[in-house]
């Protein structure tokens, strides 16, 4: 499997480093760039050959530069070149030039030597787009997931008669001869039939060789077991009884079937194979987003799955050290926003209680929003929709914005670390109290990344307008919280940084390397975080 990644060149991407799980989701708004991840996988390591025929100018980003692709293997490949030798590859990488002239090398690292078919065979990657038809996988040939099952399944037929394909091949004749003469049997003298085609095809062709050196005599058979795994069909039987082809059904039903066809080749073919997959949500109701997303954790156990997704039901704050978020701007192109490192599998293992009191789907909206705003509760959140909506001609929605309500301010907390820690774009708003702002969230608001309001929302807002007074019963509060919001014509002062936040275009998120030799200002995360990773204690970290 791939342990580390490394693009140059391609598209939108100018220069990419990743360090990718067994499963690592692709995560990122449109056009950021994750198809074109996949597509220089599929470049380098897919079941075609890289050559100079595929090389085109949209593949660059500078036609003046090479693209470089280069995958190193955790384990590394034992493959036979083309004269039988054996070859041990700890990784692959691609170099193609268009100008001055054009060149493309496939080759392993770091001996530089080339591929071959037995290389393919031991590790290839599968690349399967979000724009997919089942007709296009349903044919059983050397390019579609059942035809290469298939040719598995023969071959493997084939090694258990000790690799004689004759032998399986008379053998076959014997035990398919009773069903041969049931379709080739004359059944109306007067009708076309099977066995009238044949003798008619049999004669014309006898007829046409007059002349040839050799006698020319078809034989039309159907001894070869290969070709009935060619005629495979796929059928569906409702409870009614009534019967489908795979072809006719709707577009979530073949969808569903071309998945499990994908799980079935993953789930056999397990350890040779990298799959690449884009939106695999797309015609899934929410449960069975939830049980694909589960099929993929135990797939990746023996292979390799990366998948781009929009969908809060295909991530997990539990396998956060999964998820790589993409991010694009001119200078630097497609990039991979940094995670802290403590974000890791043993550390997730360590906090999952605490991660499953915080995180649900909705909350899961962080990994994907442009920007994040924290609030405290539900009486907040609809008081800053209403207004970004009705005063301040905000659209959350396509602007990419999503309001967390967080359960209180030990909930802005902990998101406002998980953000932190993320690299995400967020602002945070919480209760003062007659306590000193705890570390976090001191640092958003110098950083001009948190408001504080005084007291608390109901108190501040019937400070500055004493006729406002909020009822005790939640859902009544939430009412007057969006009432206010809906009818006011003004709004505090302190309200205008949530304003600027949410309507100024998304920053830049700076990529701050860690350079241990050199000394750092105190970080606000280092009392939670003990100022290193080996001080780490599991129940003060917020994610």
């Amino acid at each position: 499997m791939i342990k580390y990644l490394y693009i140059k060149n391609f598209r939108s991407i100018k220069e990419l480093e990743l360090f990718p799980e067994n499963l690592c989701s692709l995560l990122g708004p449109n056009s950021v760039g994750k198809t074109n991840v996949l597509k220089a996988l599929d470049l380098l390591l897919g079941e075609s050959w890289a050559t100079k025929g595929k090389i085109s100018r949209e593949l660059f980003n500078d036609p003046n530069e090479p693209i470089e692709i280069e995958a190193t293997f955790s384990t590394p490949i034992k493959y036979s070149d083309n004269y039988g030798r054996e070859i041990v590859a700890e990784g692959v990488q691609l170099r193609m030039t268009l100008r001055p002239e054009l060149t493309c090398k496939v080759s392993t690292t770091p001996d530089g030597k080339f591929l071959s078919e037995d290389f393919k065979k031991k590790c290839h990657f599968i690349y399967i787009p979000s724009q997919r038809e089942l007709s296009d996988q349903m044919r059983v040939t050397g390019w579609t997931l059942l035809g290469k099952l298939m040719k598995e399944v023969h071959a493997n037929y084939i090694a258990a008669y000790g690799g004689d394909e004759e032998k399986l091949k008379a053998e076959l004749k014997e035990i398919i001869k009773p069903a041969k003469e049931f379709i080739e049997k004359d059944f109306d003298p007067s009708a076309t039939t099977f066995s009238k085609f044949v003798e008619t095809f049999k004669r014309n062709c006898v007829q046409n060789s007059v002349g040839l050196a050799n006698k020319f005599e078809p034989e039309l058979n159907i001894y070869n077991l290969n070709w009935f795994y060619k005629t495979l069909q796929i059928q569906v039987t409702e409870k009614n009884g009534q019967v489908f082809d795979a072809e006719d059904l709707g577009s979530g039903l073949q969808n569903l079937i071309l998945i499990s066809i994908f799980q079935t080749y993953a789930e056999l073919m397990g350890g040779r194979v990298i799959f690449g997959i884009e939106e695999p949500e797309i015609y899934l109701y929410p449960q069975a987003q939830r049980a694909l997303y589960e099929s993929f954790q135990e797939l990746s156990k023996n292979g390799q799955i990366f998948y781009t997704t929009h969908n809060p039901n295909f991530v997990s704050a539990f396998r956060a050290h999964e998820i790589e978020i993409l991010q694009k701007d001119d200078e630097k192109g497609t990039y991979v926003l940094d995670k802290n490192s403590v974000i890791t599998k043993d550390f997730l293992q360590d906090t999952q209680y605490k991660i499953y009191s915080h995180f649900n789907t909705h909350r899961n909206e962080i990994f994907f929003a442009k920007k994040t705003l924290l609030v405290e509760g539900p009486s907040d959140k609809i008081l800053w929709e209403t207004l970004c909506k009705e005063k301040w001609g905000i659209d959350l929605n396509r602007s990419g914005i999503s309001i967390i309500d967080c359960s209180g301010k030990g909930g802005v907390i902990y998101f406002t670390g998980v953000c932190k820690l993320l690299g995400l774009n967020y602002f945070s708003v919480w209760d003062g109290d007659d306590e000193a702002p705890h570390e976090l969230l001191a640092e958003a608001q110098t950083s001009g990344r948190g408001l504080e309001i005084e007291g608390n929302l109901e108190k501040f807002l019937k400070s500055n307008y004493a006729d406002l007074i909020f009822s005790k019963d939640e859902a009544k509060k939430i009412q007057q919280a969006h009432e206010w919001a809906e009818k006011t014509t003004e709004w505090p002062a302190a309200f205008e940084p949530v304003k600027i936040f949410l309507s100024d275009p998304v920053p830049v998120v700076s990529e701050t390397p860690v350079v241990p030799a050199q000394p750092v200002e105190p970080d606000p995360l280092d009392d939670i975080f003990g100022g290193g990773e080996d001080d780490i204690n599991p129940d003060d970290i917020p994610f």
